[in-house]
């Protein structure tokens, strides 16, 4: 391996050692009643894994999107209850490309969907308004950072969550999807939006948040599957023995494999630059329908078990149900796809594909 390789595999096997003594059901099932895990949140920030891929001037870790990419991954498949993703991916990105200092603390992101956040200048000062809907984790973030809209073009602004109004919501995991709403808001920080930060950049770092996020609960899902259909036994068999058992596992194996290479090759094109379209919304479906496909196998498999709250499954396809609707669904990115080549036109298919 090259050196940012060695790097890489030393950041994976230190999350998944990290994560695998920190996560067990008790954390999971806590997190469902209080929203995260804050014992879990300090653990990985005293590690410094919430601050991958955030430059070290703007108070990170250092580090490229690929190697949180990597760490994404692994914190998938544990269903880690932390906003990681939030707060590195989203929000430490666009307060770092914007110039400002990446602060302490779990922190979140938005817009996530069509809203709009104004922002208007009071003589020195900004102050920012907007009702957002179903902001990742902002009841437990320190503070809610923003892609607001000025007359004079894209601001990024840090607020502190205890000057929102916060409407507590959910997902199907169980996850913080909070309402936000801002009423001319001072925010602690505010810079003209960097280079790069627009709001379509903005959820197609989401979308491939989610699709790594993905591809780790489907790790996941399938190793469970795997142990029980060879613990289980029925008709004096295990079940792992029986043929349509083993079709079916391997037919996962092959949806996780693809989901995998689909998710992080994506995340090496957005480190690359350009136009990463194509990536991200080929990533986000792909990861999306193994997420369907995944899921409904490791529940055949599992049989009534699989949807216990005491088996730990429910962890990952709970999470898998939900991360495939959130940024864009299979059915909104294949759209955007087809738009995307339809107006390229039919010369630049084939190269598009085969583009590195």
């Amino acid at each position: 391996m090259n050196a940012p390789n060695d790097i890489r595999a030393m950041l994976v096997e230190s999350a998944t050692r990290l994560l695998s003594d920190h996560v067990d059901q008790k954390i999971l099932d806590a997190a469902k009643r209080e929203g995260w895990s804050e014992k879990l949140w300090d653990t990985l920030e005293r590690a410094e894994l919430s601050r991958i891929s955030i430059p070290e001037e703007a108070g990170g870790a250092g580090g490229t999107l690929s190697d949180f990419a990597a760490v994404l991954r692994v914190a998938g498949r544990f269903a880690a209850p932390v906003p990681l993703a939030e707060t590195a991916m989203l929000a430490g990105w666009m307060l770092a490309a914007s110039g400002l200092t990446v602060p302490r603390g779990a922190l979140t992101a938005g817009p996530t969907h069509d809203e709009l956040v104004s922002a208007r200048r009071d003589g020195d000062l900004w102050l920012v308004s907007g009702t957002l809907s179903r902001i990742p984790w902002a009841r437990v973030a320190k503070r809610v950072v923003l892609l607001a809209q000025s007359e004079s073009g894209g601001v990024v602004v840090s607020v502190d969550s205890d000057r929102c109004r916060i409407r507590p919501g959910c997902n199907l995991a169980n996850e913080p999807r909070d309402d936000v709403i801002l009423d001319n808001v001072l925010p602690d920080m505010a810079a003209p939006a960097g280079a790069g930060v627009t709001r379509s950049t903005l959820k197609m770092r989401g979308a491939l948040a989610r699709a790594l996020m993905m591809a780790g609960a489907l790790e996941r899902a399938l190793e469970l599957s795997v142990q029980y259909a060879q613990q289980r036994v029925q008709f004096g068999r295990k079940i792992g023995q029986f043929q349509a058992i083993q079709q079916e596992i391997a037919r996962f194996g092959g949806e996780v494999a693809a989901a995998v290479a689909a998710a992080l090759s994506a995340a090496g094109a957005v480190e690359r630059g350009g136009d990463v379209t194509l990536a991200v919304a080929s990533a986000k479906i792909r990861t999306a329908e193994a997420a369907h496909e995944g899921a409904l196998i490791a529940h055949q498999v599992h049989g009534a078990i699989g949807v216990t709250n005491e088996y730990a499954l429910h962890h990952s396809t709970l999470r898998l149900w939900a991360w495939r609707e959130e940024y864009g669904n299979e059915a909104e990115w294949a759209t955007a796809l087809g738009g995307i080549t339809q107006k390229r036109g039919a010369d630049r298919f084939w190269p598009t594909l085969t583009a590195n």
